[in-house]
């Protein structure tokens, strides 16, 4: 199911097109254009409207891409936004089309209580430079390497960032529950630093089984980082309660007329699957649909190829 092209896409999706651009070879030509969000407007009157040639070269800025996507807005759309992906040595433009309004009744806020608790300062301006060191090792052309710990604590394989997890370890160690209560709290401002501090806590599984309903959130942000956190830990999650809650969540989150979230959902289907194939059933039951539809509309290979890699696993390409 090309499951590690499919975690690479998920770990750099939502980068700009220039940052993708960086850690690829200089000479890039362009895909197919991925489309999501359709229901009753048909790809060609998208296509139609965007300068693209499959198989050009790649010769514009990144800007001046961006600016396509303003006559997709004169479509009978809510809202539309474009971005862009590399695959290998091609450049796929990506249109994330809203038809209605239907798909933020999927999004679920949290109604956890208010947390009284704070993340602290220190240990916020750590993240912000621990990030930036991720986005000069992606920018180098790879991906930094990380492991964990029999604790289930994040160590980089990168020694800059090994210096910011030991940091990091420090302030997160033994608040676990302030910072699962941070998470879901739907108000506080620092939630999103709040889940990142979860992979320096230990005890993953825990996390995981109380974060998992985030991949609904409304904040797209914590949409996020809440998938990046369950890819991290997933194999040390050992509840299979928790995998069918994950397996049901994610069914859902496939539907989102999002690239990175549905990308990102698909990634962990995929890798649950592996590890719990008794959700075989429930996929069947609620993914089955939504990945026939990616299957049948997407053309990215780690998109719609592991979307049909996915329905033939689950017995759900009938």
């Amino acid at each position: 199911m090309r499951l590690a092209l499919s975690l690479a896409l998920t770990l750099i999706a939502g980068l700009p097109l220039a940052a993708h651009a960086q850690a690829q070879p200089k000479q890039m030509n362009w895909g197919e254009t991925e489309v999501i969000g359709l229901k009753r407007i048909k790809r060609e009157q998208v296509t139609a409207l965007l300068p693209i040639k499959v198989g050009a070269p790649v010769e514009q800025k990144e800007q001046e891409m961006l600016k396509w996507c303003e006559p997709l807005r004169k479509l009978p759309v809510l809202a539309v936004s474009c971005n862009g992906t590399v695959i290998g040595k091609r450049v796929h433009y990506i249109v994330e089309i809203l038809e209605d309004d239907e798909s933020d009744a999927m999004l679920q806020p949290s109604t956890a209580p208010r947390a009284a608790g704070r993340v602290p300062p220190d240990a916020r301006l750590l993240l912000v430079q621990r990030e930036h060191r991720v986005q000069e090792v992606i920018a180098d052309g790879y991906l930094p390497g990380e492991q964990i710990t029999p604790s289930g604590v994040l160590v980089s394989d990168d020694s800059e960032l090994r210096a910011f997890d030991a940091q990091l370890r420090d302030f997160a160690m033994g608040q676990q529950d302030r910072m699962i209560a941070i998470a879901l709290d739907a108000n506080h401002p620092e939630r999103r630093d709040a889940i990142s501090m979860l992979q320096w806590t230990g005890n993953p599984g825990v996390s995981i089984a109380a974060i998992q309903g985030r991949l609904l959130d409304p904040d797209t942000d914590v949409r996020n980082f809440t998938s990046r956190f369950i890819l991290t830990f997933m194999e040390r999650l050992r509840d299979p309660d928790t995998a069918e809650a994950i397996a049901s969540t994610a069914s859902k989150v496939l539907s989102l007329p999002s690239h990175s979230d549905r990308a990102r959902a698909l990634a962990i289907i995929a890798q649950l699957y592996a590890l719990y194939p008794d959700i075989r059933f429930t996929l069947q039951r609620e993914a089955r649909e939504p990945l026939k539809k990616i299957a049948g509309e997407s053309v990215l290979p780690s998109v719609g190829g592991e979307a049909r890699g996915l329905l033939a696993a689950i017995g759900g390409d009938n």
